[in-house]
């Protein structure tokens, strides 16, 4: 009974270190897809890049990604989705260190400029938007909620900001938010053909209207 019992716990325990390393080796496979496609697509936008683009950085066949993303817009749609996840992350990683309104708007810039410096003149919400009528419906829905979650939270730190003297401006919050978002993302855009500088100067104007000294 217990040569029995020893044999079976060691299968079992061998079919879980196996079914372990397949997961771990599926998960880092999947990661590296997810890595090179949102490079792809905030550089090149949705019809910019295709899975011929990722098997090559990743020397598998096509097939292989199709197992986990059937269609590019399963792919796209879950980009957009790990987005929103991330700013949701880092959100309440930086309100719980107690960062004032300022800090959590810098992190906003400063996310933008190390995009910027790895090669991604576009925005994940924004590299999808030239084709954006023709989008499938996950895509769109995603893209929505994400660029919601954005002007959402700078609202909230407009609001906070304002609130605090750390901000001074006249108009509706969610105007302004809008107004924050839309002219950082034309300027990551205008900055891919002008330059890094583009993109600093236009932070530091957003920051002159919001009253921001430092």
């Amino acid at each position: 009974m217990d040569e029995n019992y020893s044999i079976t716990y060691l299968q079992i325990n061998y079919l879980f270190t196996c079914t372990s390393v397949v997961m771990k080796a599926i998960n880092e496979t999947n990661q590296q897809i997810l890595y090179y496609a949102r490079n792809f697509l905030q550089c090149r936008g949705y019809n910019g890049f295709s899975y011929k683009d990722i098997s090559q950085k990743l020397g598998i066949k096509n097939a292989a990604i199709h197992n986990y993303y059937p269609k590019k817009e399963d792919l796209v749609a879950a980009l957009l989705e790990d987005s929103r996840k991330n700013l949701a992350a880092n959100i309440a990683q930086i309100v719980e260190s107690g960062g004032s309104a300022r800090e959590q708007l810098q992190y906003y810039f400063d996310y933008a400029l190390k995009e910027f410096d790895e090669g991604k003149s576009i925005c994940p919400p924004g590299s999808v938007i030239l084709d954006f009528e023709e989008l499938p419906e996950k895509v769109k829905k995603q893209n929505l909620l994400l660029l919601d979650d954005i002007l959402t939270w700078i609202s909230k730190v407009l609001k906070t900001g304002l609130e605090q003297g750390e901000f001074s401006f006249s108009d509706p919050v969610e105007a302004r938010a809008e107004l924050v978002v839309e002219v950082l993302m034309g300027a990551r855009q205008l900055s891919s053909i002008k330059g890094r500088r583009t993109l600093v100067r236009s932070i530091s104007l957003i920051k002159s209207d919001l009253g921001w000294k430092d």
